[in-house]
Formats: C-alpha cells, sequence, structure tokens
C-alpha cells in the first residue's frame, strides 16, 4: 500500500480524494498501512488525514511507552543512519548509498510496520524477499545494510535474540566493474591515446555512454558553440559487425542533451580528418559518412572491436583488464565522489528507472576523493555547476 501513492493525499481515477492512514494494531505491536477514500474534495481529505495522523502518533506513543521501545523498525533504521552511522562514517559517500537503499528499497517495501522489539525472522525474511523482487541485488543491499544495523541494536537490547544466520542472505551478483588508481588511469590515459579508438575511449569514460551510444553517434549529434552531445540512437551488431541494427531514441530517457568537455572536440575533428580518407580509400562506404566511429574498411566499429582495443591497451600497459562498461562505471563514479544526486546521475547515464541507478552505483566501492582528481579539472566547468539539481542532463 504504502509505495500506491507518492503523497499521502491524493486523487483516485474517478475524481474523489483519498490519503493514507497509519493503523496501530496494539495485539500485535504493528503499524498498517490502509487509505481511506471517498472524499469530495483535496480540503476533506487533507483534514482526514491531519486528524488520523494526530490518532496514530497518540496510539503509537501510547504503545511504545507500553513496552518500552523507542523506535519502530521504520524509525529505527532512520536513527541508526543518522545518528549512528553520521558519528562513525569517513565520508558522505557511504551515507548517501545507505539513505538510497533505505529510502528507495527498504522503506517503500514494508507492508507494515512494527516496533522494533517485536522484530521477527519471518517479518524481516518477507522484507528481503519484497526488495529482491524491487530490483536487480535489492535483496543484497538491503540485506547487507540491515545485517548492520540491526546488530547496533542488538547490543542496545532493542532486539529480541535471534539467530542472524537464519536471515535470508542474497548473494551479489558476479562480475564486479573494475576500477583503477589515480596512477593506473593516468597509465590507461597515456596509452589510449596512442590509440585508433581513444575518441570512443574517452565518450565512454569522460561521458558515461554506453557503447551502443557511442557506436550510434553522428557528427551532427555534437554542438561545439553549446559544448553537448546528443544522444538519439543506438547502434547494434553481432561480432563480425553483420546485422547492425540503428535503434532510435526519441521520447525515451535515454535521449538526452550532455555537456562534455571541450578537449573532446579537437579529438572530432581529428577522426572526421581520418574517416575522409578511410571514404576515399573505400567509395562504397558512403552510407555511413555521417558516423563518427568507422573503422578500417569504412564502417562503423561493434563493439567486439572496442573491447579487442582495451584488451591491447591495458595489456601492453600492464594494467587490469577492464572492458567498455568499466569505463562507464568510472565515470559514475566521478560524478557520486562530486555529489551529484541520484536524480542526476540518473538523468546524465539515460537510465529509464532510477533503481537501475540504484543497482549500478551500489557496485561502485566507496574510495578516496582523490581518483576524481584525476580527471575534475578536465570536467569544469561542464560538471561544476547545478550537479545536485541534474542541471547537467538536460533535455531537449
Amino acid at each position: 500500500m504504502k509505495e500506491q501513492a507518492k503523497t499521502p493525499v491524493f486523487q483516485e481515477d474517478n475524481g474523489t480524494w483519498a490519503h493514507l492512514t497509519k493503523l496501530v494494531n496494539p495485539l500485535i505491536c504493528t503499524i498498517e498501512y490502509g487509505r481511506r477514500t471517498g472524499f469530495s474534495s483535496r480540503e476533506e481529505a487533507e483534514e482526514s488525514y491531519q486528524r488520523s495522523l494526530v490518532s496514530y502518533h497518540d496510539q503509537l506513543s501510547k504503545l511504545k511507552k507500553e513496552r518500552d521501545m523507542p523506535f519502530t523498525f521504520s524509525e529505527y533504521l532512520d536513527y541508526w543512519l543518522n545518528d549512528v552511522c553520521a558519528q562513525g562514517s569517513n565520508g558522505s559517500r557511504t551515507l548517501v548509498q545507505k539513505q538510497w537503499i533505505i529510502n528507495l528499497i527498504i522503506q517503500p517495501h514494508l507492508h507494515k510496520d512494527i516496533l522494533l522489539g517485536c522484530v521477527t525472522l519471518d517479518y524481516l525474511n518477507r522484507v528481503l524477499e519484497s526488495c529482491q523482487a524491487y530490483c536487480c541485488n535489492g535483496g543484497y543491499y538491503a540485506y547487507k545494510l540491515l545485517h548492520n544495523a540491526l546488530k547496533h541494536a542488538r547490543v542496545n537490547n532493542w532486539l529480541p535474540d535471534m539467530d542472524f544466520q537464519q536471515i535470508r542472505h542474497y548473494p551479489e551478483s558476479p562480475g564486479n566493474p573494475v576500477f583503477y588508481s589515480p596512477e593506473q588511469l593516468r597509465t590507461f590515459l597515456t596509452a589510449a591515446s596512442n590509440s585508433n579508438h581513444y575518441l570512443e575511449i574517452q565518450l565512454a569514460l569522460f561521458c558515461g555512454l554506453t557503447p551502443g551510444e557511442i557506436l550510434g553517434l553522428k557528427y551532427s549529434d555534437f554542438n561545439r558553440h553549446e559544448q553537448t552531445i546528443t544522444i538519439q540512437r543506438i547502434y547494434t551488431s553481432n561480432d563480425s559487425g553483420k546485422n547492425c541494427q540503428l535503434k532510435k531514441l526519441e521520447e525515451t530517457k535515454q535521449n538526452r542533451s550532455l555537456k562534455i568537455p571541450s578537449f573532446l572536440f579537437s579529438e572530432l575533428s581529428a577522426r572526421r580528418k581520418e574517416n575522409r580518407k578511410l571514404l576515399t580509400k573505400y567509395p562504397s562506404a558512403t552510407g555511413y559518412k555521417s558516423y563518427l566511429c568507422l573503422g578500417p574498411t569504412a564502417k562503423i566499429k561493434s563493439v567486439s572491436t572496442l573491447g579487442a582495443a582495451l584488451k591491447v591497451i591495458t595489456t601492453e600497459a600492464g594494467l587490469p583488464r577492464l572492458n567498455m562498461r568499466d569505463l562507464r562505471y568510472m565515470f559514475a563514479r566521478f560524478l557520486l565522489e562530486q555529489d551529484f544526486s541520484l536524480e542526476a546521475v540518473s538523468g546524465i547515464l539515460g537510465h529509464t528507472k532510477q533503481t537501475t541507478t540504484l543497482a549500478f552505483c551500489n557496485r561502485i566501492p566507496c574510495t578516496d576523493p582523490e581518483v576524481g582528481a584525476v580527471v575534475a579539472g578536465s570536467l569544469d566547468p561542464v560538471l561544476g555547476a547545478g550537479k545536485k539539481e541534474g542541471k547537467t542532463c538536460e533535455k531537449e
């Protein structure tokens, strides 16, 4: 019930007004979520909501006093984040990620709240099951957070004795992204600058584009005056480069305009000259003359070509292997280190759902801010203004 409306007072499809409710059940020490409907105006529903809220707080205070318990399960998570974690945290990144997990994964999927002292294994496992069904790795993120939070509650005797091993464990998905240290990243960029695929690498690392978005780019997608790039299509093909397909992104969240570093335009000019030479050599490939990422035969490259190039670059430089998606993860890490909001990161990356961004960002380790300094200078003023409001991602 709790996730069916964004605000406590809302209008139904039939035109009537309704509001959410919280009802205390003193017999089983739970807070159950519901709604009251049939109000003829917003004002009437608002008045009813305020009366129900006063009644709820009175009943809850009475129940807490009778049970000598200061928190409900939901209230405890907020307390643990804001009072316990904030005291011992050595950076805002960790707190932000925990806040996202609590506010976006756990809290909206409590079908009912319960006094902390009455929490059971069955209750926790049902919460985790709902979290896992909500988004990729939702169960894992919720399990990891609750495991730490409930340990603190147990130390303070707010939680009944229970075997934590019986809480259902949701493992993290395999295949963690690769992240370079500042020194490794400098070495990588130096080595990549000598590659014929340097521009594609920069577009992934400095703009966060997917391989398909990069391969689908045309020169006309760049605006030197506005210093922007507009993502309008995705290019896909098999490993051999056959069965190519272009998917238009009009009226989707992936169709977005982004501010980009100015140095990309000099790379763009160099790429245009290279492609002109290729098209002169292969005049039959004129159908691709407006596209940016052309291979040796003047046809659009494939994802496997980019992957093979990264393998050569990293091997010769003595670096851990990575792929184009890892570069996108590194870009997202730069955004998080500069305190971009979840909404801003989601918009810049072109995710259709914030839950995708949440799962994406929770695979990024909390690292020393020095890592972001490697490219931070290049990304200002592109990422220097309006970062919390998401102004760096402008839709046309």
